[in-house]
């Protein structure tokens, strides 16, 4: 049986190698199982991150918390960030956590990411870092057995900064509020929908003086496949903006013997294919995931999330 169920999942990775580049997408966001799956979770929203990809999920979940992590290349390159000194950074840097709590009804999560990089072709060398911090409100309700809707309301801030060698060259930043509204759909046991309307900005966000807010329409679905307990899922997020294509995710989970996950997913950005992939541990009411994210530029960010849920 584990065979068998092993060879479904490398059936479901090498579906999704073929079938990524038909995607166009930004990175995946927060938690290692969704970002394991390729960050298609709109339908799936189950765990501590939920509030994240879909508010309408953490009806599913009646006690949750939940702290992530990630690393995008080496913590060797740690002192230049801090520094902020271009001449010791040799590759991007980038630092993402999150924590949420989830209380049935109602949750409360904060993340923020943080970016260093050298500006291509800049004269002298010049480092840029990006900072974004988010801190969300959500309010859901499980309006029938197989309809819930969920809203977040979010304060977000965003920071540039330029450094050279002698010094800061230029900052900019800003700050505003936005919402999110969640829907989730169960179709039968084993399908569920999703839709979510994100980052509906209620407040300017301004950066250089362009606007920051990147309003997403978000539709996804998942289907658990009898038996084998294999969870396929596929979202497609479509810019209100028309100078920006849709981005298409696909992913897959695996469970194994009650207490394991395998994960895999794909998507496919400007740059080329993007693959990530994941596991799981579960004991009870604790969780422990790890994902990876391999960009098309071969630069891995790696991810883990600890969480207790009931």
């Amino acid at each position: 049986m584990v065979i068998k169920t092993v060879k479904r999942f490398l059936l479901a990775i090498v579906l999704l190698v073929v079938l990524a580049p038909l995607c166009a997408a930004s990175a995946p966001g927060f938690g290692a199982r969704a970002i394991g799956m390729g960050g298609a979770y709109t339908a799936v929203a189950d765990d501590g991150s939920a509030a994240y990809w879909n508010p309408a999920g953490i009806t599913q979940v009646k006690v949750g918390l939940a702290l992530d992590g990630g690393l995008e290349g080496s913590l060797q390159q740690m002192e230049a960030l801090q520094k902020q000194d271009p001449a010791a950074l040799d590759n991007a840097l980038g630092l993402k956590a999150g924590a949420s709590l989830t209380l049935s009804n109602f949750g409360l999560h904060y993340v923020t990411d943080q970016r260093a990089a050298i500006e291509s072709g800049a004269v002298p060398k010049t480092m840029r870092i990006d900072q974004t911090n988010q801190v969300a409100f959500t309010i859901a309700h499980e309006l029938t057995d197989l309809f819930a809707f969920g809203l977040n309301a979010k304060y977000v801030t965003v920071s540039t900064e330029k450094f050279t060698e002698t010094g800061q060259i230029a900052q900019a930043d800003g700050k505003g509020v936005a919402v999110d509204l969640g829907a989730m759909f169960k179709v039968g046991k084993l399908v569920r929908l999703g839709a979510v309307l994100k980052d509906f900005g209620l407040t300017k966000l301004e950066r250089s003086g362009e606007d920051e807010w990147p309003t997403q329409l978000v539709l996804g679905g998942a289907v658990k496949v009898p038996l084998f307990g294999t969870v396929v899922a596929a979202d497609l997020a479509t810019p209100l903006s028309q100078d920006q294509d849709p981005t298409f995710h696909l992913g897959v989970e695996q469970p194994l013997l009650g207490i394991f996950a395998l994960r895999a997913g794909g998507y496919h950005d400007s740059a080329g294919l993007n693959l990530t992939t994941g596991c799981g541990l579960k004991l009870g009411p604790v969780a422990f995931d790890v994902a990876a994210n391999l960009d098309a530029a071969k630069v891995t960010t790696v991810y883990a999330t600890a969480q207790l849920k009931f």
